[in-house]
C-alpha cells in the first residue's frame, strides 16, 4: 500500500493541458500587510521526500518573485502549508459510428469507452499567525503524465505553483 502511495504521489510529476486553479481567500484580510513568510511542510509516512523539497523550494521562489521575505515561522505574517493528493480517476464516454454508408443508407452505433488516469490535486493554504485562520487557498488540480528526469519534475513543479500563485496577493476588494 505505501509503495502504491509512492508511486501515485510521484505522478504528480506529470504535465499536461488540463491544469485548472482556483484561489479562494478572507476579502477582509488586509493583504497590503504582508511582507514576510515561512514554509512549513512535515513528511507524512509514504510521501516522496524529494517531491516535497521541490514543492517547498517553489513555493519559496515564487513568494521572493513577489517582493516577500521569507523568515523563521516565528516571525512571518504568512506561514504557507501545502497539501498533495493523487487519486484515480475514470472518464466514461460514448463513441458514435456510423456504418452501412450509401444509397441504402446506415445506422449509429455507440459504444462506451473508459479512460482511467491519475488526478492530481496540489493545496496551498496561507496562514495567519496573528488571526489564528487560513486567509487565502489555491488549489491546482491536473491530470498526470509521469516525469522521466528530475529536472523535468523540477520544471512541472515551477509551473504548477507559478500558475497556482499567480493572483497571490489578492486585490481586496
Amino acid at each position: 500500500m505505501r509503495s502504491i502511495f509512492i508511486s501515485l504521489l510521484t505522478l504528480f510529476f506529470a504535465a499536461c493541458s488540463t491544469l485548472s486553479t482556483s484561489v479562494d481567500y478572507d476579502t477582509q484580510y488586509n493583504f497590503k500587510q504582508i511582507h514576510t513568510f515561512a514554509v512549513l511542510h512535515k513528511d507524512k509516512a509514504g510521501e516522496n521526500g524529494l517531491t516535497n523539497a521541490r514543492i517547498t523550494k517553489a513555493i519559496e521562489k515564487a513568494l521572493r518573485s513577489k517582493g516577500l521575505k521569507e523568515v523563521n515561522p516565528n516571525n512571518a505574517d504568512l506561514i504557507f502549508l501545502y497539501h498533495v493528493h493523487v487519486q484515480n480517476k475514470t472518464d466514461i464516454y460514448t463513441d458514435y459510428q456510423m456504418v452501412g454508408y450509401g444509397r441504402y443508407g446506415g445506422m449509429v452505433i455507440s459504444t462506451p469507452r473508459s479512460y482511467n488516469y491519475d488526478e492530481g490535486k496540489l493545496i496551498i493554504d496561507a496562514y495567519s499567525p496573528k488571526s489564528n485562520k487560513t486567509v487565502y487557498r489555491a488549489v491546482a488540480v491536473d491530470e498526470l503524465q509521469q516525469k522521466k528526469t528530475p529536472q523535468e519534475r523540477e520544471a512541472y513543479i515551477n509551473e504548477v505553483v507559478q500558475k497556482t500563485l499567480k493572483s497571490f496577493p489578492p486585490k481586496n476588494l
